[in-house]
């Protein structure tokens, strides 16, 4: 029980840490989930978990690791596969004996040369979860961004090779070269048969299964979700690298031939989010693991008598600024190859060779790999395991810090003025069909659809303070609509049932209030009057209920005839005088345009509101019963993105994504129920 209470935590803290990302986008959400991790470790201080490496290896980071096998670019790998297995091996190996070396001299102990070296390798390789996790936020050439991704995904192999043998010499006192080195290939090579095995057998599987017409979506996610854990493992038992063997697995799921067929579409859609969801988990497990963990390891070695904390941090501090000075070292020598080769200047390579290095920071996969060594020593043990944690926590930190400076904020703005433009022609057609149409109603909810993603695409581009004054004004027109309706009601203009119907319009209204740009209490209170004053007109009506539902009219209490529409009208007609008044005093107030905008809305919907049309615009956005309709709108979309693109309006990858845009609110838009409760009264 204790340890499924420790992980519903950890669950609520992940999705806590990406509200606060979403509120507070300066803080990256690494960083979030870090710090979560640090706060929950001091709370389970006492408890008996353990992260064991070996299963942390397999089940959190072998899924990552395929998943972003998976969405490799093999074209990028062979164009910079040089620098790459430069970086995957000599770089790893002499990094490793470099820290390793310098450590056995800093650290305020004496240590066995070996655990050093296991010290070292463990550090040795970057972090492919952590960089992506940066890669996200800064603007990195792509160049750049490809080498550091392949790099984090295959140098893993190269680390634990370089980690087995430090523990092996540790245990036995022995060391062979020669052996290192054959261990090595084959680990690479094995690893590489079985990743490509298990994916062929996969792909037989499910085409064997296809053929007897016993395949299906379900099975088939379950087999790819399974074939990262079953690379990692069987590799592990054979000997040779599971990491390596899981990237392979990956790889060669995203570079089978893929059939055009409903099954395989149905497959892609779900496996598409389905890993999206994983991947989210995984990601943000693996920091808050590196937080709760480095809570564990700080604590021995930070309240050792034989030396100080600040000595520590030093040492701490002093590994850190080594491994990135070996790094830079490393690769400058790299480029200054290239550079006599190629005949270029050095100094166009340096501002690569800076991104690079500070963008080779170390993660979980340290922490993970340490937390392998054997334990000899309890002081030995906590000081090596307190050294890997904290230089791997100011690495990442480092990273943080010094990027912003080299790549720049990765926060770029997208014109959505293309997108806009296709939008406002669909709803202009759509305006068109109204004319000759005997589903208005329907009509209208389309149109609505559309008009409310133009003006959230519009708002996107409005600085936050534009943001704000809309969302101040959206409240004050809220309290305008509610004192309108009591006022309404309470002189006989409306009945109960008309009441409640002009509420769900309220709702809607205050369901496009930007939450994040008003005070939460400000917003609350509105809302808090509103549903108190619908309390109120519910409990002294119960009696006028009690008798509908025995005379069993309850049933038609959605039935409306045309006099419950013309009250409504007339209700909102009369709003809109009052709104705008209050708009006309707000134009020395609030943003001229802004203000201009409103008033042009709102005389636009109050001419069709005008026609009789308010319980269609209304209650229609609510429960949409206009699937043709939408789906209409959805073609006249696609057709708008290929005349656009054709013209050289659109890229293709513009258009691609919009595409995929309207892909996604069709199939959402099928998937829904039709709940059409607007019946018509019978007269």
């Amino acid at each position: 029980m204790h340890f499924a209470i420790m992980l519903i935590t950890f669950l609520l803290a992940l999705i806590l840490s990406n509200v606060i990302n979403r509120m507070l986008p300066k803080l990256p959400l690494p960083f979030i989930q870090l710090v979560f991790g640090l706060l929950l470790g001091l709370f389970y201080q006492g408890s008996e978990f353990k992260l064991d490496g070996e299963l942390f290896l397999a089940f959190v980071i072998a899924p990552i690791n395929f998943r972003e096998g998976q969405e490799s670019d093999i074209a990028s790998f062979l164009e910079h596969r040089s620098i790459i297995l430069y970086l995957i091996l000599p770089t790893v190996f002499v990094t490793t004996l470099v820290l390793g070396y310098f450590s056995g001299i800093f650290l305020p102990i004496e240590m066995p040369l070996a655990a050093c070296f296991a010290l070292g390798a463990a550090l040795g390789p970057t972090d492919a979860v952590a960089f992506i996790s940066m890669a996200n936020r800064f603007n990195f050439p792509k160049s750049v961004e490809n080498i550091l991704k392949s790099e984090g995904l295959l140098n893993d192999a190269s680390g634990l090779v370089a980690f087995e043998f430090a523990v092996a010499a540790l245990l036995t006192g022995t060391f062979s070269l020669a052996h290192a080195s054959l261990q090595l290939l084959w680990s690479i090579l094995g690893g590489f048969l079985i990743g490509f095995s298990l994916s062929l057998l996969s792909r037989w599987s499910l085409s064997l299964l296809e053929k007897f017409d016993a395949a299906d979506v379900t099975g088939a996610l379950l087999l790819e979700l399974s074939l990262p854990l079953l690379a990692y493992f069987i590799a592990s038992e054979v000997g040779v690298s599971g990491i390596i063997a899981v990237v392979i697995a990956g790889v060669m799921q995203a570079r089978r031939l893929k059939k055009i067929t409903l099954f395989d579409a149905q497959v892609d859609k779900v496996s598409h989010v389905v890993w999206d969801t994983v991947i989210f988990l995984l990601n943000g497990l693996v920091f808050m693991v590196f937080g709760f963990e480095m809570t564990h390891i700080l604590e021995p070695a930070l309240t050792s008598p034989l030396y100080s904390n600040w000595h520590l941090l030093g040492i701490v501090i002093a590994v850190t600024a080594l491994l990135f000075l070996t790094r830079f070292l490393l690769l400058g020598l790299y480029y200054f190859w290239e550079s006599r080769r190629l005949k270029n200047s050095f100094s166009s390579y340096i501002q690569d060779i800076l991104l690079l290095t500070f963008s080779g920071v170390k993660g979980t996969v340290s922490i993970a790999t340490i937390l392998l060594l054997p334990e000899t020593d309890s002081l030995q043990y906590s000081l090596t395991l307190f050294t890997v944690g904290a230089v791997t926590l100011l690495s990442f930190l480092t990273g943080l810090v010094v990027l912003p400076y080299l790549a720049g904020e990765g926060s770029e703005e997208v014109n959505h003025v293309s997108q806009i433009s296709i939008l406002a022609d669909v709803v202009q057609i759509l305006e068109e069909d109204v004319k000759n149409s005997t589903e208005k109603a329907a009509l209208y909810a389309a149109i609505d659809n559309y008009k409310d993603r133009i003006e959230r695409l519009i708002l996107e581009q409005e600085p936050s303070e534009v943001k704000r004054e809309l969302a101040i004004i959206q409240l004050l027109i809220i309290d305008i609509e509610s004192d309108g309706l009591e006022y309404a009601l309470s002189k006989g203009r409306i009945n109960l049932k008309e009441y409640r119907i002009y509420q769900r319009y309220l709702k809607v209204l205050e369901g496009q209030v930007n939450r994040g740009f008003v005070s939460n209490f400000a917003y609350g209170f509105r809302i808090f009057l509103r549903v108190l004053r619908a309390v109120l007109h519910e409990v002294t009506s119960f009696g006028y209920r009690i008798r509908q539902v025995l005379k069993k009219e309850d049933r038609q209490r959605f039935q409306l005839s045309q006099d419950n529409r013309d009250h409504l009208a007339d209700v909102y007609l009369q709003n809109t005088e009052l709104v705008l008044d209050a708009l006309e005093e707000l134009e020395g107030v609030y943003s001229p345009a802004l203000v201009n905008f409103l008033q042009m809305s709102r005389l636009q919907e109050a001419e069709v509101m005008a026609s009789g049309a308010f319980v269609e615009r209304v209650l229609t956005r609510a429960r949409p019963n206009n699937m043709d309709e939408l789906l209409r709108g959805y073609y006249l979309e696609r057709k708008l993105i290929s005349e656009y693109q054709d013209k050289g309006i659109l890229t293709a990858e513009e258009a691609k994504r919009l595409r995929k845009n309207v892909n996604e609110l069709e199939s959402y838009s099928l998937n829904e129920v039709d709940h059409n409760f607007l019946e018509p009264a019978s007269v």
